[in-house]
């Protein structure tokens, strides 16, 4: 049976690793391949890891201590950190051939093939205040598993037999709905958006009177 390949994880931005997170990942990365009888040739590598990773625990620790002027310092360190992870990551990929068990020995993630995913469930505790500014709606929910993003469509209340929707894109939980009519109140639902085209639309929200 042949073997199937994958790919080596490289995505190490803000949204999947915060700055503790990341170090700690330097560190696994570092004791999973010291030693590492796959990957012989790397130890040069590692001892450029050990040093960006230092570095940047120590501009972090500045940091909690409210030293907030070594941010850009802080913020390139973390550039530098990134950068000899990707290369250890690219080398890995080459070395390993995409066999599965020798990249995770290396302690880096690997890319997982997504699963067909069908229809969404349906948002709940949608929940609509005034917003921030005057003419504006403040809409919230909980996420949806599996939701890349979500429709919000609205309309001034009560619902007629003319009525059309408006309908936005939010990519988080909550978005503020603007330039909306004074004194009216809005019908508000929310979908998840996922790969199924199918959209289920939470309950009808009635929000109050715009201000």
């Amino acid at each position: 049976m042949v073997m199937k390949k994958v790919k080596i994880s490289i995505d190490l931005s803000g949204h999947n690793f915060s700055d503790k997170e990341l170090t700690v990942k330097a560190d696994y990365v570092l004791i999973s391949l010291t030693g590492n009888p796959n990957f012989p040739t790397l130890s040069d590598l590692l001892v450029v890891l050990k040093t960006k990773n230092d570095n940047f625990r120590s501009l972090l620790a500045q940091m909690e201590e409210g030293n907030r002027k070594v941010t850009p310092e802080k913020n390139q360190a973390r550039e530098d950190l990134e950068k000899v992870l990707r290369s250890l990551a690219w080398k890995i990929q080459d070395i390993s051939d995409g066999d599965e068990t020798m990249i995770k020995s290396s302690g880096f993630d690997i890319n997982r093939t997504p699963s067909p995913v069908g229809v969404l469930d349906q948002p709940i505790n949608v929940v609509v205040k005034q917003g921030p500014n005057s003419r504006s709606l403040l809409v919230t929910w909980d996420s949806v598993d599996h939701a890349l993003s979500y429709e919000v469509r609205f309309i001034i209340a009560p619902l007629t037999g003319t009525s059309i929707f408006t309908t936005v894109t939010a990519t988080k939980c909550s978005i503020i709905l603007e330039n909306l009519d004074l004194k009216e109140s809005y019908l508000i639902q929310v979908a998840g958006v996922g790969s199924d085209p199918t959209r289920v639309w939470s309950v009808a929200v009635i929000s109050g009177y715009v201000s």
